[in-house]
């Protein structure tokens, strides 16, 4: 319905809403006005928001939130017949001030809390104040989701909000469990691909998954080849596709940019970067490869949404060294591309507040000294095969608190705690649609 967040809303947009007699469906619902058993709701008059339409909204977002994620607006009215908008809006006084709380009263009404619920006022009178409010949820992956004022799970059926049975309950608590089953076969089918990917010759299947540096003839000598190798794997909590992959205008964007940054981090970027090549058509999916000298990279993104990145770095030396180097940009940078990738993934899927997990797996062969900060203290991460706890992307303006946790954790692998702070001057989103 809108491809932006709902805080980026115009009063534009919601009157084509109203031009173009959009349709009440599973996943759109319209309503004149606050719901009220006897007359208008109080704020219309200057009182405060009735419980009627706090409790008949939640139960409304609620559906939404266990069928296949919705919009619903308030301000505009349905032609009783047909099912869809027509004119006038229907505007409602502060709605700014009325959306804020109801975006705190809907959210105490739910159980479990909603990963993802938007609540937002959209000005649409010259009055500066009055307008529509627009709320929008996704399909949970938390779901089934109760009303904590009658207990009742409710599902969309069409375009009516109807409390489920308690078979419809336990089967989709069933689903919601495979769901999860399934996200976790995605991760290790990824951590899967990764390990296949690394070359052969570096691979250590003993005792666990890892990698080893090698030996090779170099003229007359023998040159220590050690590697150190990541994978960055995103993939998003509530299911969409992505059709017709290799032909979308958008990949492009999904480029190996460098990244500024400011407090500890200043760039991020690859310095063994050389060649990126074009990406290329797979089951299902696309990549594309990025090398240097000493490097290599994978770049991936699937219909399903997931997004992967595997990168590989060898540090040949004379003789085996008594630790290698982790440059602490390099690592961040694949971070940040991923990042990077699953924002534009959600603006292009018109789901801006689409949320993702990511999960990042590390091996290296040899001890690695972290540097790379004007103030880098001294800290080595030992020879091992790190999986680190997973994290979520969320909204844009907690990637830098993301970062701030990915870097902590780096440092605590290699034994040292920071206490500074960084930030990513993220590249703005250019509307890009789907192919």
């Amino acid at each position: 319905m809108f491809p932006t967040r709902l805080s980026e809303v115009t009063a534009s947009e919601v009157q084509a809403v109203v031009d173009a007699e959009a349709a009440e469906t599973i996943d759109f619902e319209l309503k004149r006005a606050l719901p009220a058993k006897k007359g208008a709701d109080p704020w219309m008059s200057g009182g405060k928001l009735g419980d009627d339409a706090k409790d008949e909204l939640a139960a409304e977002i609620i559906a939404f939130a266990n069928t296949v994620g919705g919009t619903l607006i308030v301000g505009i009215d349905e032609d009783t017949t047909t099912k869809r908008a027509k004119p006038p809006i229907h505007p409602m006084p502060r709605c700014k001030e009325a959306a804020a709380r109801l975006h705190q009263a809907i959210s105490d009404r739910v159980e479990p809390k909603l990963p993802v619920f938007e609540c937002e006022g959209i000005v649409t009178e010259k009055d500066g104040t009055s307008g529509v409010i627009i709320m929008r949820t996704l399909e949970s992956y938390l779901a089934p989701h109760r009303h904590t004022q009658n207990n009742d799970c409710y599902v969309r059926r069409n375009d009516r909000a109807e409390p489920m049975s308690m078979l419809e309950i336990h089967e989709m608590a069933r689903q919601k469990s495979r769901a999860a089953a399934d996200a976790e076969k995605a991760f290790k089918d990824s951590s899967d691909r990764f390990y296949s990917w690394i070359p052969h010759e570096h691979r250590r299947s003993h005792p666990y998954p890892g990698v080893d540096g090698v030996h090779t003839e170099h003229g007359t000598t023998k040159v220590w080849v050690g590697i150190w190798a990541m994978r960055v794997t995103a993939r998003p909590l509530s299911p969409f596709m992505l059709a017709n992959l290799a032909k979308q205008p958008w990949l492009k964007e999904i480029d190996t940019r460098a990244f500024n940054g400011s407090g500890q981090i200043r760039q991020l970027g690859w310095r063994d970067l050389n060649t990126t090549r074009v990406w290329a058509p797979r089951l299902r999916a696309v990549e594309r490869e990025f090398e240097g000298t000493n490097s290599l990279g994978l770049d991936r993104v699937s219909s399903d949404g997931l997004i992967e990145r595997f990168v590989w770095l060898k540090q040949p030396e004379r003789s085996r060294p008594r630790h290698g180097e982790l440059e602490i940009i390099q690592f961040h940078w694949n971070v940040a591309c991923v990042l990077h990738a699953a924002a534009l993934i959600r603006a292009v899927s018109s789901r801006p507040t689409q949320h993702f997990a990511v999960e990042i797996e590390f091996m290296t062969s040899d001890p690695l000294l972290i540097f790379g900060y004007a103030t880098s203290p001294s800290a080595k991460i030992p020879a091992s095969s790190t999986t680190f706890p997973r994290y979520e992307i969320g909204e844009p303006e907690t990637f830098n608190e993301l970062m701030v946790t990915v870097d902590k954790d780096v440092w605590n692998l290699g034994g040292y705690h920071p206490s500074w702070e960084l930030a990513v001057s993220w590249p703005e989103i250019k509307p890009v649609t789907l192919a």
